[in-house]
């Protein structure tokens, strides 16, 4: 046993209890005459510890299929790249390949042909539309590759949007159905285009409901969307549902570490409601430190209601 260069190896293993029973006797006779190596044990051992006292966090349902969504996606980009032929093989083929200007008449002819029958079978507008209602929420539901639209209708609370998974689908309902929420949820999450962004936190359409996926993924654009305008409009919608912690520390956050002044003025508004008084050691420390000027005044005037409800009560009264 070499033991001064394998020294963390067999630690481990001894911390670990993994050595054999002739290791273990020879490990613990170095040890005896080694202060060094006993040191180092002792440190491996103290590290294993806090390490199995900290708490394991758990991903989300959400995070899940974000998670496999994205590695989906990138599987088939792979799979499309190395089924490209290289423009090398493209131009191979062409100068091999020159077909007679009777030949390209004769495609051409069947081109257009094949257009106009195109036409009159498939009218405009035939697509293939899923009352969200009645998609199935269960393993059956086609994996949600890209979101290409969103359309939301605020008087009615209609949203339409379209997917592709292993085909074009396209579902109309609204907050209220699962699959819609699911779909909503995938965009604000894994669209690259931040106007469908905005588009699918738009049409949540402000209503209050109950969906851990959907709110997790406002939550993560309020605090990560690199757009403010997206930030902003996912902050909007977080403060008309019902005040949760996890709604509760993500505002805080914002406020804490947003750059943008007009998103830590939302999340003063809408921390301000909050009764618990945890909440006042974040209002005095942006009333001091934040760069802003006006964020400072109006959490000062936040922190002052705060102390002095009745006060505030009053003037309100008088005004």
């Amino acid at each position: 046993m070499k033991l001064p260069q394998h020294l963390d190896k067999y630690a481990l293993l001894y911390v670990y209890d993994e050595l054999t029973e002739s290791q273990k006797q020879e490990f613990e006779a170095h040890l005896k005459y080694n202060a060094g190596s006993q040191q180092r044990v002792d440190e491996i051992r103290a590290f294993h510890s806090l390490l199995a006292e900290r708490e394991t966090v758990d991903p989300s349902e959400a995070q899940l299929e974000s998670a496999r969504a994205n590695l989906r996606h990138r599987l088939r980009e792979e799979r499309r790249q190395s089924l490209r032929p290289r423009w090398w093989e493209n131009l191979r083929l062409n100068l091999s390949f020159r077909p007679a200007p009777a030949m390209v008449a004769f495609a051409t002819v069947l081109f257009l042909i094949g257009i106009q029958v195109g036409r009159f079978l498939v009218p405009p507008g035939a697509e293939k539309e899923v009352s969200a209602r009645t998609l199935p929420m269960s393993n059956d539901m086609p994996a949600i590759s890209d979101v290409d639209l969103i359309r939301y209708e605020p008087k009615s609370g209609i949203v339409s949007v379209q997917y592709r998974a292993l085909q074009d689908v396209s579902l109309r309902g609204n907050i209220k159905d699962e699959a819609i929420r699911k779909v909503l949820t995938h965009a604000i999450m894994m669209d690259d285009h931040p106007g469908r962004r905005l588009m699918a936190i738009k049409a949540t359409g402000g209503a209050v409901f109950s969906d851990h996926g959907l709110e997790d993924a406002l939550i993560h654009a309020m605090e990560r969307d690199e757009v403010a305008g997206v930030r902003l409009r996912a902050a909007k919608v977080l403060r008309h549902l019902s005040m949760n912690p996890a709604i509760k520390h993500a505002f805080i956050r914002v406020l804490l570490k947003d750059p943008n002044p007009a998103m830590r003025i939302e999340a003063l508004d809408v921390l301000s409601g909050v009764k618990e008084t945890d909440v006042r050691p974040i209002f005095q420390s942006a009333s001091r430190e934040d760069d802003n000027e006006f964020v400072r005044l109006r959490a000062s005037q936040v922190l002052e209601r705060t102390k002095n409800p009745e006060v505030d009560d009053s003037r309100s009264g008088n005004n």
